[in-house]
């Protein structure tokens, strides 16, 4: 596996474990931490399993070597934590929301760079 397919690899792993299942089996807790507001655990466990849905997307990707998705996987996870601060400037979710914007943009400038190379 070369640099951009274990960038893809290892955030896929994270979509389905900690994302995904995290929502599926843990929905309260995972929206508490980060303070997100719910009304029933229903919707985040959706949430949870199309995040563990596009993990595994990922990781057939890298397996298949499909170069065209991995560019797009970089910009689609920049539009996601632009999307997540623009939720915070209009007050529709807590600071804590950064830390998933942060992984997202830190996994698609991983893949950028190894990218590049």
């Amino acid at each position: 596996m070369n640099k951009s397919e274990t960038s893809l690899f290892v955030f896929g792993l994270y979509l389905i474990v900690i994302v995904g299942l995290g929502f599926i089996f843990m929905p309260t807790m995972v929206l508490d931490m980060f303070g997100l507001k719910y009304g029933d655990d229903t919707w985040p466990r959706f949430v949870g399993m199309l995040a563990s849905i596009i993990g595994a997307y990922y990781i057939v990707a890298v397996r298949a070597k499909l170069q065209p998705m991995f560019i797009w996987t970089v910009w689609m996870r920049y539009y996601a934590a632009t999307f997540m601060v623009a939720l915070l400037l209009i007050g529709k979710v807590g600071v804590p929301i950064l830390m998933f914007a942060a992984i997202d943009a830190a996994g698609a400038t991983w893949t950028l760079m190894t990218l590049k190379k």
